[in-house]
């Protein structure tokens, strides 16, 4: 979508220093931007001091901007949260997740259904 992942920042299960993914973004403008990703696969909602954590990692890389996925969602402080300072947090919450496999289509294939309409299933 885009990014192009610098591989030896935060790819990496354990140690990978608050991140899990670093690259950079360059606009149709060719201006590029720093990004650093996290991603969280939770049943409960990714909470503020998460963002707050992430936030800390951008520091330490220098990023410029920050995508947190979950596969969940996020609380009401973590969206208020990762909209405050100085660099805004793009949330991406499982919603928006299959709407991107959709757009992009990642690891999916179209398929074509039909419905019948009603004069089909009436049973009078």
């Amino acid at each position: 979508m885009g990014v192009d992942i610098e591989e030896s920042v935060g790819v990496q299960y354990v140690a990978d220093g608050g991140l899990d993914g670093f690259g950079y973004i360059t606009s149709e403008d060719f201006r590029t931007t720093r990004v650093a990703l996290q991603a969280k696969r939770w049943d409960r909602k990714v909470s503020a001091p998460e963002i707050d954590k992430f936030r800390g990692a951008m520091d330490k890389y220098n990023a410029e901007y920050g995508i947190f996925v979950t596969t969940s969602d996020f609380t009401r402080d973590a969206m208020r949260v990762a909209k405050s300072g100085t660099r805004i947090i793009t949330l991406i919450n499982g919603d928006k997740i299959c709407d991107l496999v959709a757009r992009y289509h990642y690891y999916v294939e179209e398929v074509t259904t039909y419905k019948l309409k009603s004069f089909y299933t009436n049973n009078e």
